[in-house]
């Protein structure tokens, strides 16, 4: 008895842990009293390599018939096989949609996708045992989908096999690639965004000094000048139609004060405490260095604000 399978795949870096793997989980069959050999040959005017598999038996031993010997053969070896295209040619895909996606980016902006996109085929869940089920679960259809072809085929092409036979799966990286690629542009307009208040505050005059914040529960804010004065009421009634509206939050009222005002410096009162919202967050990008972490005073003691002076 004889079972041959070739498997063309490409003759990168990659191929000789593939090579490894074959050899060592499949030495099994050598206990049973078979012939295992694997023989790995570059074709000519090609990046890719053929790889002959071969199980070669005389006479059946113990419970296992040679029918059965090759089954699971072919099981183990698809095992393999789909490790091999999540751990190679997953980042191969997943590059060329990529270059088909991303045109007119930078070498590191397309970086950024790739590691984004591969994240989130490992990762697209907040719970770790849905991202191990999930990524289980993929490689299983990957091997079942290997076993049911070789049993009407003895060659396997793996970029073909990939890109023809596992549609499922490249539809699964082109949605990644589209969600990184759209998050990467969500980025870059948030910071051409930052960028131009930055200048804009930059750009004008303050109309107050020194600002204090301190930001309470629910997104209300307390702010007052260097004297101890209260300064957000007066800014408020320009937003308290959108607000009742439900068009603008507080948290956008708030940058939108303190870019009117665009202060000196801003005192952050209670920072350790201070909620990690979308508002704090431009704060602190658009004001940076005007930005000053108060290191402890009447104020920030954790029992909330007290009545400021009008």
């Amino acid at each position: 008895m004889t079972y041959e399978i070739q498997i063309i795949t490409a003759s990168d870096n990659h191929y000789e842990p593939f090579l490894m793997d074959l050899n060592q989980r499949l030495q099994w069959i050598t206990q049973r009293g078979y012939v295992f050999s694997v023989a790995a040959n570059g074709i000519e005017d090609s990046e890719s390599i053929m790889v002959n598999v071969k199980m070669q038996g005389k006479n059946e031993t113990g419970v296992f018939r040679h029918e059965d010997m090759v089954y699971i053969f072919k099981h183990q070896l698809a095992e393999i096989l789909a490790e091999h295209i999540i751990n190679k040619w997953e980042a191969e895909f997943l590059w060329k949609e990529i270059l088909r996606n991303c045109r007119g980016t930078t070498n590191e902006e397309r970086q950024q996708v790739f590691e984004k996109s591969s994240s989130l085929m490992r990762k697209c869940h907040e719970n770790d045992s849905l991202n191990l089920i999930m990524n289980y679960g993929r490689k299983n259809r990957i091997a079942h989908r290997l076993f049911d072809f070789m049993n009407d085929n003895n060659q396997i092409v793996v970029e073909g096999f990939v890109t023809f036979c596992l549609r499922d799966y490249i539809n699964e990286m082109k949605f990644s690639v589209e969600l990184a690629c759209e998050e990467m542009r969500t980025q870059k307009e948030y910071n051409d965004f930052v960028n131009l208040l930055r200048y804009f505050v930059d750009t004008q005059t303050s109309r107050i000094r020194e600002v204090n914040l301190m930001l309470g529960d629910g997104g209300n804010f307390h702010l007052w000048d260097g004297d101890g004065n209260q300064i957000d009421e007066q800014f408020m009634n320009y937003y308290l139609d959108d607000m009742l509206m439900e068009e603008i939050s507080l948290d956008d009222v708030l940058v939108s004060i303190l870019i009117t005002i665009a202060p000196q410096h801003i005192i952050l009162h209670n920072s350790s405490n201070l909620p990690n919202t979308d508002s704090v967050q431009m704060i602190r990008k658009v004001f940076k260095e005007r930005i000053i972490e108060c290191r402890g005073c009447e104020r920030c003691d954790g029992t909330g604000v007290r009545p400021l002076h009008n």
